[in-house]
């Protein structure tokens, strides 16, 4: 790939409180009921995802231009990976900004990368987004930037399982998800649009899916306790849909070079896989 041209540049700087209901309404929207969120005490894993949209939605629009992908049916979030440096909590003062990282070609398409880091207001990184755009089926004759660190399933995890949770998936769970975000996405929250794109119904944000997936991860390799993640990456699948449960499985995927556990994951709907390629890692014993 070629290094990232200086046509991609940073969005501008946002800034927004971090609102103790906010916190807790998020927690309820993905059906987590973690003491730690409803008291004040911590922020769930994803949460700042709800802050960064609009800045997601103008670094895409600073970034490769749609002309410069051919022959995509579309686009889709295709992965996300959540780098944790730092603790988020209630009533901190958070700054953020994006910008593309990179645009690469792969078996099934094209894949756009923005980056957006969260940090406080002295700017130490708090939360590092690594927000994925698929285009299904399309081509890009100049790949740009560097692709990040993957996240693939390691097979020999399935030889170790860990844990199993089911997480209850509502049938408004879309739209509690649409209120705290403001992911508005036509196909979540309309059965004629979900319809006309090919689904037999709505089906859920993938970042409402990964949320509830999240809750489950933080009790199952946490302890309850969020602060001990460093890392959460998955790549969505297929499509969720409401009213079906999301059995999250778990498997032992080793150490991290500096100790840390790493845990492999997948999310699971009827028989389905809509999340895979799942890694969680933890903050190690010496951090």
């Amino acid at each position: 790939m070629t290094e990232l041209p200086a046509t991609f540049p940073s969005t501008a700087t946002e800034e927004a409180v971090v609102d103790e209901d906010a916190v807790a309404a998020f927690a309820l929207a993905i059906n987590d009921h973690n003491p730690r969120y409803l008291e004040g005490q911590a922020v769930p894993p994803l949460f700042t995802a709800t802050l960064i949209l609009r800045c997601q939605w103008e670094a895409i629009r600073l970034g490769v231009d749609h002309n410069e992908i051919s022959g995509a049916r579309g686009s889709v979030h295709g992965q996300h990976d959540v780098r944790f440096h730092g603790l988020v909590r209630p009533g901190m003062t958070l700054r953020w900004s994006g910008t593309t990282l990179c645009a690469y070609q792969t078996k099934g398409g094209v894949q756009v990368v923005q980056r957006i880091m969260v940090t406080d207001q002295g700017g130490s990184p708090l939360v590092e987004h690594l927000w994925s755009s698929f285009h299904i089926a399309g081509a890009i004759a100049n790949e740009v930037g560097t692709a990040p660190a993957d996240h693939l399933f390691p097979e020999a995890s399935r030889q170790r399982p860990v844990a199993t949770k089911v997480v209850t998936v509502d049938r408004d769970q879309a739209f509690r998800y649409a209120g705290v975000s403001g992911d508005r996405t036509g196909h979540a929250i309309s059965d004629d649009i979900a319809q006309f794109e090919g689904y037999p119904s709505k089906i859920l944000q993938g970042m409402c899916t990964f949320g509830l997936a999240s809750g489950a991860l933080v009790d199952l390799v946490a302890g309850r306790d969020p602060d001990r993640l460093r890392r959460l990456a998955v790549r969505f699948a297929r499509p969720a849909f409401p009213r079906k449960d999301l059995e999250v499985n778990v498997y032992d995927a080793g150490r991290t070079e500096g100790g840390g556990q790493v845990f492999a994951f997948e999310g699971v709907q009827d028989g389905v896989t809509v999340l895979k390629h799942g890694r969680v890692e933890l903050v190690s014993e010496s951090e």
